[in-house]
């Protein structure tokens, strides 16, 4: 039992050190080094920890009183600052990003997209009525990142691993945008975040460049005025570093 504490407590120091430096680097506006901070993300919080508390299933520890602590974690991070944790430490959120292939890019349709993001939702409802039912993990089974950080799991986590994976080449961030049930619920507080990036309009002189640029879809240029969707926005600083006209800007 001592033994368990004590690992319990070693992994949750690694993930407030990684928590920690993901902020500094942000509010530094450090960007060159997101990728290295994501690659280790990766490799320490990953295949060491084998993403143990799972990040995107953290949620549902709250229900089963392991593992919460990253849950109460983030989330007040969220509220302060936006979801820094998605863009600059989430161990998930980097594996698609460094196997992404910009050049074999496939563009969702607006609309279907707006759907499809929808599914993180039901996924998140239905999840926690089972956790909630049963007092136990449920979302384990399913989810496939457990596979590539431990080498073990259900054979249908195994194919929902390949699938994302297989998808994410193609499409930047598939799982955080469709399917992560954390990032559902992140979405929902940072739209009420006290800091994050927005747009100076006085700046802005809607060419959509940082449209293109963002990963998550977050910015859209509606009626010759781009807006930023706080609650889709992870922070990555895309947009503020390929804007010439500064407009994007942390605050």
């Amino acid at each position: 039992m001592v033994e368990q504490i004590i690992d319990l407590l070693s992994r949750y120091y690694l993930w407030i050190i990684f928590l920690g430096a993901g902020i500094l680097v942000y509010l530094l506006k450090l960007s060159p080094l997101r990728k290295m901070m994501l690659f280790l993300s990766v490799i320490v919080l990953g295949f060491y920890l084998g993403a143990c508390p799972c990040p995107a299933g953290s949620i549902f520890h709250i229900f089963t009183s392991v593992g919460a602590f990253l849950f109460i974690l983030v989330t007040i991070v969220t509220i302060l600052f936006g979801r820094v944790y998605c863009g600059w430490v989430c161990p998930l959120g980097a594996v698609q990003e460094l196997i992404y292939v910009d050049r074999y890019k496939i563009k969702v349709p607006k609309k279907l997209d707006r759907y499809l993001r929808y599914i993180r939702f039901v996924i998140l409802g239905i999840f926690l009525y089972l956790t909630i039912i049963s007092s136990r993990y449920m979302w384990g089974k399913y989810e496939p990142f457990k596979v590539l950080f431990n080498f073990n799991g259900s054979r249908l986590a195994f194919i929902l691993l390949l699938v994302v994976l297989g998808l994410s080449v193609f499409i930047e961030r598939v799982y955080c945008k469709y399917i992560c049930p954390m990032g559902g619920f992140l979405s929902i507080i940072a739209r009420s975040s006290i800091f994050g990036v927005r747009i100076d309009k006085n700046k802005c002189v809607n060419c959509q460049r940082c449209e293109r640029l963002c990963p998550m879809g977050a910015i859209e240029n509606r009626e010759g005025k781009t807006t930023i969707d706080k609650g889709e926005c992870i922070d990555c600083l895309r947009c503020k570093d390929g804007c010439s006209k500064g407009a994007p800007s942390c605050r």
